[in-house]
């Protein structure tokens, strides 16, 4: 009686270990996070029990957009620029239209130019973005709810779009946002001079961070949307170009990879490891913020956090031809400091070779 009582007892313990390691597995990991256990700090929108299966959200089939414009991609275009932009950023999308985004043909090459929007509660906001649609028709208001957090919804919506629409007629997508100088002569010259036009995601390479697990940054990343001490190499956000080629690889790894919030780190990330494609590091695609200097901007790709006047003041100052050349043949002292900057920055954005492999 005894020995069945002690195999009952052994029985017992053994069951309970088990269900506990079962358990455990199932549980996000939130050692070392702020507020773990049965206080963790969630991602707005975003939280444990909010599914984050891509094809809840993106059906692959349907045309789901609130607001489409009647001539996306029907014509050929070499290079196909999609600018993220939030429903209220009407200055923006303005001076965009005014200035580097007005050419249509650059160096030969078909461009086309489109805004991307999620949805707004706001219904006079939404009321001024129809009739901003049907003056200019080049809004594509997708249905989710435009937010930071649901950034990454709105690259995944861009990739089904340049992948259902834009594949046999466009050749590059140029992802930017709408606080982004582009210089698009410089850009449409690297890509027209490739040998190849496929195979390619590139913009500033980020190699090895970390995730951010301070709960009051706008970067924060529970355990529970991403488990591993380090992301995948990828790409800033703030503007990268891909072949279409990649934007349809990039889309069909999304369908089958959970929803990570922070938009680059999951498309250029997850999604282009997921998919076997490499990120590749451009220095002339920035995101730092620097001190103004025209000459500077004539030589780079892109330039971050520029106001709508910044754009339209740096856009008509390299339209100057006694601007440029004087940027071009280096007359006066103050090329000095721009040379110095230009090797500065192409020094800071070289990315760490150790870190990188």
């Amino acid at each position: 009686m005894k020995s069945k009582r002690k195999i009952f007892l052994y029985m017992t313990v053994v069951f309970m270990f088990v269900f506990y390691v079962l358990m455990s597995l199932q549980m996000p990991n939130t050692e070392g996070e702020p507020n773990s256990g049965h206080n963790i700090v969630i991602v707005e929108g975003w939280d444990f029990n909010t599914t984050r299966d891509t094809t809840h959200y993106v059906l692959n089939t349907n045309l789901s957009a609130h607001i489409w414009p009647e001539h996306f991609c029907d014509l050929n275009s070499f290079l196909l620029v999609m600018v993220c932009s939030g429903p209220a950023n009407f200055e923006a999308r303005s001076a965009i239209r005014d200035t580097w985004g007005h050419e249509r043909i650059i160096l030969g090459n078909n461009v086309s130019l489109f805004f991307l929007l999620g949805e707004t509660t706001n219904s006079s906001l939404q009321y001024d973005i129809m009739l901003e649609s049907d003056r200019f028709g080049d809004i594509i208001q997708e249905r989710f709810i435009d937010s930071y957090n649901n950034l990454t919804l709105k690259s995944v919506f861009m990739l089904k779009l340049v992948s259902s629409y834009c594949a046999n007629s466009t050749k590059y997508l140029l992802k930017i946002d709408d606080d982004m100088f582009v210089n698009m002569i410089p850009v449409v010259r690297m890509l027209r001079d490739r040998n190849s036009t496929t195979d390619l995601l590139m913009g500033k390479l980020i190699c090895r961070a970390r995730p951010i697990k301070d709960t009051t940054s706008k970067w924060y990343s529970p355990r529970y949307m991403y488990p591993h001490h380090v992301y995948p190499n990828y790409v800033s956000g703030t503007g990268y170009v891909m072949s279409v080629d990649v934007a349809e690889k990039l889309y069909k790894a999304a369908l089958k990879t959970p929803i990570f919030h922070l938009e680059d780190v999951y498309t250029t990330g997850l999604c282009a490891k997921r998919a076997g494609v490499r990120p590749k590091n451009n220095p002339l695609f920035t995101y730092q913020s620097m001190n103004y200097d025209v000459c500077l901007y004539m030589r780079l790709y892109t330039a971050h956090r520029f106001t709508p006047s910044d754009i339209r003041k740096t856009y008509t100052l390299l339209k100057d031809s006694n601007v440029t050349r004087e940027c071009t043949y280096h007359r006066g002292r103050s090329n000095l400091s721009v040379n110095w900057l230009m090797n500065n920055i192409l020094k800071v954005n070289k990315p760490n070779k150790n870190k990188c492999e």
